[in-house]
């Protein structure tokens, strides 16, 4: 029991409309980049300037490495749920994930401004101190 012809055209549907929900999935699509650049700079720092091996180097190293997995996967992942799917969302559940996105986004704009001064603040040591 199948049609043996079609005569209309199936056209997939997007429903995504400018609510806080997809304000909030664009600017962690946005800021998913520059955070994975940070976190990748300083694996690159932790691998090359270190000769130790200790514990604590070895789990800074497997935190930095969760961190640039979560940043540039998971947050592109969860903006784009968020703009696909938040306006199935009522709006005080929107408002929360936008004040939940405020908070987590000033804390990762903040680490990468710390983590920009501290990187500046190495760059001008001598090299033979580490």
């Amino acid at each position: 029991m199948g049609y043996t012809r079609c005569d209309f055209v199936v056209i997939p549907v997007v429903n995504a409309s400018l609510n806080w929900a997809a304000i909030v999935g664009i600017l962690l699509f946005l800021a998913a980049l520059p955070g994975a650049v940070t976190a990748g700079f300083q694996i690159a720092f932790l691998l090359g300037r270190r000769k130790d091996t200790s514990g604590g180097v070895v789990l800074a190293t497997v935190w930095r490495f969760l961190m640039l997995f979560a940043r540039l996967l998971l947050l592109p992942l969860i903006g784009g749920i968020l703009f696909f799917q938040g306006w199935r969302l009522d709006p005080i559940l929107q408002f929360g994930v936008f004040l939940l996105a405020a908070g987590y986004l000033s804390e990762l704009i903040m680490s990468m401004v710390y983590e920009y001064g501290s990187w500046q603040k190495r760059k001008k040591e001598p090299q033979g101190l580490s």
